[in-house]
């Protein structure tokens, strides 16, 4: 171990505060003498991470980790003692005194070195894009594609040549190894291991950074159709995948002061809208968002907002993201942009401050859900998809700790899911209440009984020839449409208009084999004390179709609420006169 004089460890010591250096890396609050924060070392609800200023060291009563700036780099960085000393002393400017090669710990050297290879990289990539005639083309790309030589210059774009030897060619005049250029994931060793070659080739080069800045590996973009239209670096001593967030060196400030980050798929989306202002965003290097990667991002903000591509892909890693984020106590948003428009094209066309504005209105992770759930089932009016919804979101559900916050969420979910099902609501009420994670095959079975006024027509309709002549010609399918016995009806108004009145008896004949058959059973076994008057069948008439009109215009509301949204004034206009139709008839039926 190198082991410095104490007046060296003082010198480096005292160069800097605790706090600061803690706030590059965790979200601080201020609280009394404190400051305060989630644990960077272990996932925690409640903050119980402290940083005290004044005796400039750090401790976590939930994991028992403390210490002083050495400490907490040697954690965070995961570098040795002589690693944290020397990764200070550069931040601040400090010559360290010189050891033997005996006398200091070979892995700090190497990984220097290692990032000195990176950074050198970087530097010819970036060359070989803005001073070289090879990289015209990707320089007319970028250009095309809206970056400005600021932000080329800014994230050190570079391109990478097609010979395949440029590279190999610059690091060996640096002094570099082949073998070092190898660990690095810059060169490529041939199957018979004869040769070496640059491992990207003919690509537009975007450097990828840690939380301090320095090259860790690249992603290169291919210049024409030649697959895959993406590489990135393999994992190296330096670089792992699942660890790092793109763009976090350059806008951790951002999301810490705003409190909340903006969470995309790729390079692009992250450069443009960062170019034009919106400076609070990540990228999670490819769809596949990992734990560490969400508990890196919780350094600095435990609020995002996902703005992944709203491709199928995208929308798959969308849902995937929201359990990691739910698991690190994350509150958190989606973004779905209009038009299939993913960041990068959006800001380009409707503009940063367009999109500023629908960060601002980000749907609820809940309402992303039910959204999603709704389209995998088609149009859920089945009772059974109905429930299948329903269990997509009770999961997401029980993870909210209010249970007020429950009960409101499960009346948005019946509004749009039209469930007008008393007993389904009621079930659906419970679970969210006991924090259930699917509702029991039960709860579908007592979604599909019949209602009432519905069982009571169909028993005096069926038990008198008479009132089937009276009252048929003053019904129409769509008084039924949503009921469970909507297939009877159908068949009761169908064989009256056209052979006269229906009994018991042809009904099993047509409804053979059929679920129905059991509900015929069980209208013909029960008593009927109401009499088998024109009134009293009209009565239950009216009040399917109260029920009917009901329905309808609680959907009328819900499409009234989301014009309302959007400003739509022809289609508000057009739902409100809708509304008033349905409103008369319903105080019609009620003078009834």
């Amino acid at each position: 171990m190198a082991l410095y004089p104490d007046s060296v460890l003082d010198e480096v010591r005292n160069s800097v505060n605790i706090v600061s250096l803690v706030s590059e890396y965790v979200a601080l609050r201020k609280r009394g003498r404190n400051h305060v924060a989630r644990c960077p070392f272990h996932n925690e609800k409640t903050p119980s991470f402290n940083v005290n200023e004044e005796k400039q060291i750090f401790m976590c009563f939930g994991c028992g980790l403390g210490g002083d700036i050495f400490k907490f780099i040697m954690q965070i960085e995961n570098l040795t003692f002589p690693e944290a000393v020397r990764f200070i002393a550069e931040r601040r400017g400090i010559a360290l005194p010189e050891f033997s090669a005996a006398s200091v710990e070979t892995t700090g050297a190497r990984a220097k070195d290692l990032r000195e290879i990176m950074d050198a990289a970087a530097g010819f990539y970036h060359h070989a894009l803005v001073d070289h005639a090879d990289g015209r083309p990707a320089l007319k790309y970028l250009r095309g594609r809206g970056i400005e030589a600021g932000t080329i210059e800014l994230f050190r774009m570079g391109f990478s040549p097609a010979g395949g030897g440029g590279l190999i060619e610059f690091m060996k005049g640096k002094g570099y190894s082949l073998e070092s250029l190898l660990e690095c994931g810059l060169v490529k060793r041939s199957e018979d291991g004869g040769r070496f070659y640059d491992a990207f080739r003919e690509r537009v080069m975007f450097p990828i950074t840690d939380v301090q800045g320095r090259v860790i590996a690249f992603g290169g973009r291919a210049m024409g159709d030649r697959p895959p239209k993406y590489l990135n670096s393999p994992e190296t001593k330096l670089y792992n995948k699942s660890r790092n967030l793109f763009g976090i060196s350059f806008s951790k400030q951002a999301i810490q002061e705003k409190d909340h980050a903006v969470l995309v798929e790729g390079y692009m989306d992250f450069i443009i809208p960062f170019q034009h202002g919106v400076k609070n965003l990540v990228a999670s290097l490819g769809t596949s968002l990992t734990a560490q990667q969400v508990e890196l991002l919780g350094r600095y903000t435990r609020n995002v907002v996902v703005s992944y591509d709203p491709d199928s892909a995208g929308l798959a890693a969308t849902q995937r993201s929201l359990d990691l984020f739910l698991e690190g106590d994350f509150r958190v948003k989606v973004l779905e942009l209009p038009d299939n428009r993913d960041p990068d094209e959006y800001v380009r066309t409707a503009g940063p401050q367009s999109y500023q504005d629908r960060i601002k209105q980000a749907a609820p992770y809940l309402d992303f859900v039910l959204d999603c759930a709704i389209k995998s089932q088609g149009s859920p009016d089945d009772p059974k998809k109905k429930v299948q919804v329903i269990n997509a979101i009770l999961p997401y559900l029980a993870r909210l700790p209010n249970a007020v916050e429950r009960s409101e969420y499960v009346f948005q979910f019946a509004r749009k899911l039209a469930i007008e099902d008393q007993q389904l609501l009621a079930e659906t009420k419970k679970a969210a209440r006991q924090k259930k994670t699917h509702l029991e095959p039960a709860s579908v079975a007592s979604s599909q009984t019949m209602k009432f006024a519905e069982k009571r027509l169909l028993q005096l309709l069926l038990g008198d020839a008479g009132l089937q002549r009276e009252i048929i010609p003053l019904c129409s399918k769509q008084d039924f449409e949503g009921l469970v016995s909507e297939k009877i009806f159908s068949i009761l108004l169908e064989e009256c208009r056209d052979n006269g009145p229906v009994a018991y008896e042809g009904l099993h004949r047509r409804l053979a084999g059929g679920n129905e058959q059991a509900l015929l059973a069980q209208l013909q076994l029960e008593e009927v004390p109401e009499d088998a008057s024109r009134d009293t069948a009209e009565s239950f008439l009216n009040a399917l179709r109260t029920m009917r009109l009901a329905f309808y215009r609680q959907k009328i509301q819900t499409k009234i609420a989301e014009a309302a949204e959007r400003n739509d004034e022809e289609l508000l206009n057009q739902l409100m006169e809708q509304r008033v139709r349905v409103d008369r008839e319903l105080v019609s039926l009620s003078r009834k």
